[in-house]
Parts: C-alpha cells; structure tokens; sequence
C-alpha cells in the first residue's frame, strides 16, 4: 500500500511538472506570435487603401501611421500597410493624429 501511495504522488507531481512545461511553452508561443504578428502588415486591398483621399482631413499624412517620404510631396510609408503611401492617399484603418 506505501508503494502505490509512492506511485500516486510520483504521478501527480509528474501531471503537474508536465502541465507547468506546457504552459511555459504556451505562453512563449504566444509571446512569438505577437512580435511577428506586429512586424507583418496588411496589404493595400485588405484596408481598402485609395490614392486619393475622398474626404477632406482623412489623408494618409493626417494619420497617425503615415511616416512622411523625404520630402512633403513624396510617397510615405504606414505602419501597418505595405508599400509605398500617397500622403493624400485614404483607407479604412485611418486614425487621426492628435490635435495640439
């Protein structure tokens, strides 16, 4: 009887140190998961992405993803859509920069 009570425990901490293991995993998956997630970016059709804005203070340059090409009139680029950006370009992930 002192054998299988042996054995119980023996299993017990097995589940529980295996249980543990996966969630460590788990939570290092994810943790990956998130980094990659925020380097991949959305392509120009998923966020229906135009060349020319249709309403007035909506810009791509009045977004708070737009990071300006080399000079006011050049191609940009966003944060979070791939490609070269139109600084009067519109889509549908627009987020307007803060007013000072």
């Amino acid at each position: 009887m002192h054998e299988n009570q042996h054995n119980a425990v023996s299993r017990r901490s097995l589940v529980k140190s295996g249980l543990c293991a996966l969630t460590g995993i788990a939570i290092v998956s994810l943790a990956g998961t998130k980094t990659w997630a925020a380097d991949k970016k959305l392509a120009k059709s998923a966020v229906q992405y135009e060349d020319q804005a249709k309403k007035e203070g909506a810009d791509c340059d009045d977004c708070i993803q737009f990071i300006p090409g080399k000079t006011a009139t050049a191609l940009g680029t966003c944060k979070i859509v791939e490609g070269e950006i139109n600084p009067h370009g519109h889509c549908i992930a627009f987020s307007p920069k803060p007013r000072k």
